[in-house]
C-alpha cells in the first residue's frame, strides 16, 4: 500500500511527535473526535441535496477540508478543496466523484496512520 500523497507525514509528526518520542494521549484523543466528526461530516455531504444545498455543502467541505489539512489527510483536503473551490459550477458527476475520493482517502489515510501510531489504536 503507497501512501504517497495520502499523508503529510510533517504535519502529522507536527500534531504526534517522531515515532520514538513519548506518545501524547491528549493529541490521540483529538485524533479520535477528529475521525469521528469526518464521518459525520462525509455522511452530510452524502446526504445533502447537490442541486438545492450547494452554500452548505461548500461550507461543510471547506471544514472538513481544514481539519483534514490540520491532520495531515493531504488527498482527502485536496478531493475536498475541488469541491470547496467549484460548488458552483462542478457538475454532479464531479461532485460525487470527489466526495468519492474523499471517502475513500479518508478511510485509507485513517487506517494507514492508525498502523503507524499504535497510541491510535482503540
Amino acid at each position: 500500500m503507497s501512501d504517497s500523497g495520502l499523508i503529510d507525514w510533517e504535519q502529522l509528526e507536527m500534531i504526534f511527535g517522531e515515532e520514538d518520542e513519548e506518545f501524547d494521549e491528549d493529541m490521540a484523543e483529538l485524533f479520535h473526535e477528529f475521525v469521528e466528526d469526518s464521518v459525520g461530516r462525509i455522511e452530510t455531504l452524502k446526504a445533502a441535496s447537490f442541486e438545492s444545498d450547494k452554500d452548505m455543502l461548500g461550507k461543510e467541505s471547506h471544514k472538513l477540508k481544514g481539519s483534514s489539512s490540520n491532520f495531515g489527510y493531504a488527498r482527502v483536503a485536496s478531493a475536498l478543496a475541488n469541491i470547496e473551490d467549484n460548488i458552483e459550477t462542478i457538475s454532479f458527476e464531479a461532485f460525487q466523484a470527489s466526495l468519492l475520493e474523499a471517502e475513500n482517502a479518508f478511510l485509507e489515510s485513517t487506517e494507514v496512520v492508525k498502523s503507524k501510531y499504535a497510541g491510535l489504536q482503540n
